[in-house]
């Protein structure tokens, strides 16, 4: 749609607002790897440059409010998050405002939502947008009437003169039929006008989920619309292709539309579900083996393939700093491969016409105007012919922002002349997408004095790009290099991105450093951080868990980590475990977290979201694990691949704290996993005096251990 015909739908009387973010703020955007020719192998980069007026906000006759943002709502609570933010700028109440996100009919584009960035960002803009309209809705006022500014002041979404206050100037009575463009800078932590104050708001969407009648893309039905899945390669996508496809069995199941060979691969399309399933299951095929030996030697292979990409870290003299220190420390850490565990599977609905010259695609993905784009060049056809309708979506974590399955769903749609719900199986969701979180090795070395200060580190890493080593502790010397080699599978871009495996690395590192010369771990960290706010995180956690008040039973144990993300968040967790060494069964007691994260937009989806992300890291810790090997993915089941259950999750205790650069919000969304996977691993050590240098300390491996000391 243009902008024309979008102002078109307006009406005659609205005021509109349009607004964007200060050149190389505000938008990340999606950067395609130009070596690969895969539409999933794309990365999230922090800075734009400068492009149209991003997100909009618009007044009606009736003094209703309507919000544009080309984000979507991934369960995250970004609809509450604006929700509180712009009816409280606003002072409006929340039947007066409606928030469309994620249609490309209708939306700005504004980036991808990943991350925190959609509340860092784009919401703090709708913030800095509100107090801005405030004031010039008052100069307009003055305008108007011929009075000085100072007589008037915003009240209950309208202008009203300090002598006569029950009487509101309307928006639109102010001005009708205006387009109002402004530039707001997101990290701008003192705006002119009224402070936020976090009121409460719970999630808007809770009787809708509760309920179960929050639509999905899953719930969508179309008058004669169809069902398709693809049938999973036995090897990865990207190191096989299809050598022969005997059709002729599935066809011939009773309610089948077509079963045929599409780019490469074999589809199945069909009125019921469970027909396309069976029709799958009853296709012959061929595939081409992989040209690599099916054993994957995951160390030695990392180390064999990689090239020195980067220097990511380079200060002072770091031969000499370890040369110089009273005790050094070299160890090795590996961590996993991890996919995305999304409880909705990619999904998309796509309906043609006009001949397949014109698709809308209902798609459950984290950057629409991203999928548009992709869409046009999957179908060769104009972008103006498309439209995207982000809908809800049932966890993303990164592996949604691109969602091939919409530009799949799309051209199969053409195909057959009918809409087509495309929706793969859990199977494919772990086989045919391919992509998982790189398993990594970590070389640490690390020098201290007899005072227990950090003077030197040394880090080598494969596969990763290193942020969770750096920001963290104050190293006059350091060396950080990031190798990468190529796999026959796709990196997946996945919560907490960088900072994952190298913080367990470095957090297991500063207890074995700790040890080494005798300091407590909580001590340790206090002596070396880089932020003194880090002080207050640790010492608040120490109190939490009950660090100093606590005796721990036998084969019980109390450990810590902290985290930099990315120079905006900081936090710090403490976990508290029992080890039972029949079983090797490790039971997280408690779990408890301190987060400097600026101003909190909305604790009570601030809370849910860190919850979440600690459980993630619970999960990373201790079971999540894809069963891979040199050809293929072999999980198809959450059974296979365990994410923690109920009975898994500890009481978890969170608090926030506003002492490093207080101000805007700086997010949360990733950073509470990051510290947890090297809490937990600290604390099994000190419950049962076994470091594991690998990732997920499971069961087994905790039997196995103790059979060996």
């Amino acid at each position: 749609m243009s902008r024309r015909k979008f102002l078109e739908t307006l009406g005659h009387s609205y005021l509109l607002y349009a607004f964007r973010f200060t050149p190389g703020a505000g938008t990340p955007t999606i950067h395609q790897d130009p070596s690969r020719d895969d539409t999933q192998d794309f990365e999230c980069m922090s800075i734009s440059p400068d492009i149209d007026f991003r997100d909009w906000i618009v007044f009606d006759e009736n003094n209703n409010v309507t919000i544009f943002t080309g984000r979507t709502e991934l369960g995250q609570g970004l609809k509450t998050v604006l929700t509180a933010i712009v009816t409280q700028g606003l002072e409006i109440p929340m039947e007066r405002l409606t928030v469309m996100m994620g249609d490309t009919d209708l939306c700005p584009d504004d980036g991808p939502t990943t991350g925190s960035c959609a509340t860092r960002e784009v919401g703090w803009g709708f913030w800095l947008a509100c107090m801005e309209i405030r004031n010039d809705m008052i100069l307009r006022a003055a305008r108007l009437s011929g009075l000085s500014a100072e007589e008037f002041e915003f009240r209950k979404g309208g202008i009203s003169h300090k002598k006569n206050p029950g009487m509101i100037i309307k928006p639109t009575e102010l001005s009708s039929g205006d387009v109002v463009l402004m530039t707001v800078n997101p990290h701008d932590v003192s705006p002119q006008g009224k402070e936020y104050t976090d009121l409460g708001l719970y999630n808007v969407n809770a009787k809708e989920i509760v309920t179960g009648t929050l639509k999905y893309v899953g719930d969508i039905k179309l008058p004669g619309m169809l069902y398709a899945d693809w049938l999973t390669p036995p090897y990865y996508p990207q190191a096989t292709s299809l050598v022969s496809a005997d059709l002729e069995e599935a066809r011939a199941i009773p309610g089948i539309k077509t079963v045929d060979v599409r780019r490469g691969r074999v589809v199945a399309i069909s009125s019921r579900y469970q027909d396309v399933i069976k029709a799958l299951n009853a296709a012959k095929t061929k595939w081409s083996r992989p040209k690599r030996p099916k054993e994957l030697r995951v160390e030695e292979e990392i180390r064999e393939r990689a090239n020195l990409v980067e220097i990511k870290e380079q200060n002072g003299d770091v031969d000499m700093g370890l040369s110089n220190s009273f005790k050094t420390v070299s160890e090795t850490y590996i961590t996993h491969y991890t996919t995305w565990a999304q409880i909705e599977t990619d999904t998309a609905l796509a309906k043609s016409e006009n001949s397949g010259n014109e698709v809308t695609v209902w798609a459950s993905c984290q950057y629409p105007h991203k999928v548009k784009n992709l869409i046009a060049r999957y179908l060769n056809i104009s972008e103006s012919s498309i439209h995207v309708v982000g809908m809800p979506v049932g966890g993303g974590f990164g592996g949604k922002i691109v969602s091939p399955v919409s530009q799949e769903a799309a051209d199969l749609s053409r195909m057959v002349g009918a809409p087509v719900k495309l929706m793969y199986s859990r199977k494919n969701q772990y086989q045919l997408r391919g992509s998982y979180k790189m398993a990594c090795v970590i070389d640490l070395t690390t020098g201290v004095a007899t005072d227990g200060r950090i003077l030197a580190r040394k880090v080598d890493i494969y596969q990763d790009k290193g942020n969770g080593s750096t920001g963290t502790y104050a190293i006059p010397n350091v060396l950080t290099r990031l190798y990468q080699s190529r796999w026959p599978f796709a990196r997946a871009i996945s919560r907490g991105t960088s900072f994952v495996q190298t913080c367990f690395a470095t957090e297991s590192h500063v207890d074995m450093v700790a040890a080494a010369i005798g300091f407590d771990p909580f001590v340790f960290r206090r002596n070396n951080v880089r932020f003194p706010a880090f002080i207050n995180l640790i010492d608040t956690c120490a109190e939490m868990i009950g660090y100093e008040s606590n005796l721990p039973y036998p084969d019980e144990g109390i450990g810590t980590a902290i985290c930099n993300h990315g120079g905006k968040q900081l936090g710090a967790v403490s976990a508290e475990v029992a080890v039972d060494r029949s079983t090797g069964n490790i039971k997280v007691k408690k779990i408890c977290g301190a987060f400097d994260i600026g101003t909190v937009i909305n604790r009570n989806t601030a809370t849910v979201g860190i919850r979440g992300a600690i459980i993630w890291g619970l999960g990373y810790a201790l079971s999540e694990k894809v069963k891979l090997d040199g050809h293929g993915c072999y999980t198809e089941y959450f059974s296979e691949y365990r994410i923690p259950r109920f009975s898994d999750i500890p009481p978890i205790e969170i608090v926030f704290l506003d002492n490093y650069n207080p101000g805007s919000p700086r997010g949360c969304g990733e950073m509470p996993m990051i510290p947890t996977i090297g809490a937990i691993a600290n604390a099994v050590y000190k419950a049962i005096g076994v470091r594991f240098y690998s990732t997920p300390i499971t069961p087994d491996r905790v039997r196995e251990a103790l059979q060996r000391t």
